[in-house]
C-alpha cells in the first residue's frame, strides 16, 4: 500500500519548534508499506524552526502577526503535485495542524482553541479526491485493510452492521431488516457516542467500510456489570474468514485497556463459529443458557 504522511510523524525534525511528532503507528507502517513523507510548510519555503501559525479569517497568520498564507498555499500545491504523481492510496496527516489537520485546526487566537475545518494542505488534497485522515483516527493498516476509528457522521453504519451481526443458523431464513428497531437491539446503537464506554473501530478496504466492532456499557445479552463494556462485532459476509474480525477485536481490546477498563464481555450463540476466535484472543466462558455463552476477556495485568 502506498501512503503519504506528514513528515513530522515519521520522526523528521520539521515541526515549527524544530522537533517532531514521531508516531509509532506510522513507524510500523513504514516497515510494510511504501511511505512518502511531506512537510508542506518547509515545501512552501518556511524555515525550521519557525514562528507557529494558525488560520485566522481564512488567512494563515504567524503568532507575531506576519502573514504566511502564501507560503502555506505554495506548500499545499507542491504536496498536491506530488500526490498526483505518486497516487497514494491514503494520506495520513498531523491532527489539528494549520497545514495538515483534516477535521479540526486551531482557531487563530493562539489560545489552544479548536474549530472544525481542515488545514490548507488537507483541504486541497481532499478537494482533489485524495483520501486524507488525521493520524489520531488511524489505528493500523495491514494487507490493504485500514483499521480506524468511526467518524462522527458514520454512526448510521452501526444499525447496518448490527443486522449483519445477527447469527442465522444454517437453513434458517434471515429476519426482516427492521428487526434492529426492536428496543432490545436499539440499545446497541441508539445515541452512540454519548457514553463513556462508547468506542467503535471500523475496517475499511476496497473503498468501503466492511466491518465494525463497538462497545458500550448496556443491559444487553452479554451484560456482566455496570463497569464492563459489552462487545458487538460484524463484517460483511464477503469479507469474513480473512482475519479482519480478529484484528478488529484485538485492536479494540487494546483500546479498552488504554482507557483503564479491567475486562470486557460479550454474548455469542453456541453454534456460532466465532466462539473459537473469541477464545483464541483471550475470552473465556463464564456462563451460559440454552442458546448462548457469556464470555469475558480480562484486561488487567
Amino acid at each position: 500500500m502506498k501512503i503519504m504522511v506528514s513528515a513530522c510523524l515519521a520522526g523528521e525534525n520539521c515541526k515549527y519548534n524544530g522537533g517532531n511528532n514521531r508516531n509509532e503507528k506510522i513507524l510500523r507502517l513504514m516497515e510494510k508499506n511504501e511511505v512518502i513523507t511531506v512537510c508542506p510548510e518547509q515545501m512552501g519555503g518556511l524555515p525550521t524552526p519557525r514562528v507557529p501559525s494558525e488560520i485566522k479569517a481564512g488567512v494563515v497568520t504567524a503568532r507575531d502577526g506576519r502573514i504566511v498564507d502564501k507560503e502555506f498555499r505554495v506548500g499545499a500545491e507542491k504536496c498536491l503535485e506530488l500526490a498526483k504523481r505518486e497516487k497514494p492510496d491514503l494520506i495520513v496527516l498531523q491532527s489539528r495542524s494549520p497545514s495538515c489537520g483534516v477535521k479540526q485546526r486551531y482557531d487563530g487566537t493562539f489560545t489552544g482553541t479548536l474549530t472544525d475545518g481542515a488545514g490548507v494542505t488537507a483541504q486541497l488534497l481532499t478537494e482533489n479526491g485524495f483520501r486524507c485522515m488525521d493520524v489520531e483516527d488511524l489505528v493500523n493498516i495491514c494487507n490493504g485493510v485500514i483499521i480506524r476509528k468511526l467518524f462522527a457522521d458514520e454512526t448510521r453504519l452501526l444499525k447496518e452492521f448490527l443486522y449483519e451481526a445477527i447469527f442465522i443458523p444454517e437453513g434458517a431464513e434471515p429476519p426482516v431488516r427492521d428487526i434492529v428497531e426492536r428496543p432490545e437491539l436499539k440499545i446497541y446503537y441508539d445515541e452512540f457516542g454519548t457514553g463513556t464506554a462508547d468506542h467503535c473501530l471500523v475496517a475499511e478496504t476496497d473503498g468501503r467500510v466492511v466491518g465494525a466492532v463497538w462497545t458500550r456499557i448496556m443491559n444487553d445479552y452479554g451484560h456482566v456489570d455496570d463497569e464492563t463494556p459489552s462487545f458487538a462485532i460484524s463484517l460483511l459476509p464477503e469479507y469474513r474468514g480473512r482475519g479482519i474480525g480478529t484484528r478488529l477485536m484485538r485492536e479494540m481490546l487494546f483500546l479498552l485497556k488504554e482507557h483503564g477498563y479491567r475486562q470486557a464481555s460479550l454474548a455469542v450463540q453456541k453454534a456460532n463459529y466465532a466462539v473459537r476466535m473469541y477464545k483464541a484472543i483471550g475470552f473465556e466462558i463464564i456462563g451460559e443458557n440454552d442458546e448462548e455463552y457469556i464470555m469475558i476477556c480480562r484486561l488487567s495485568d
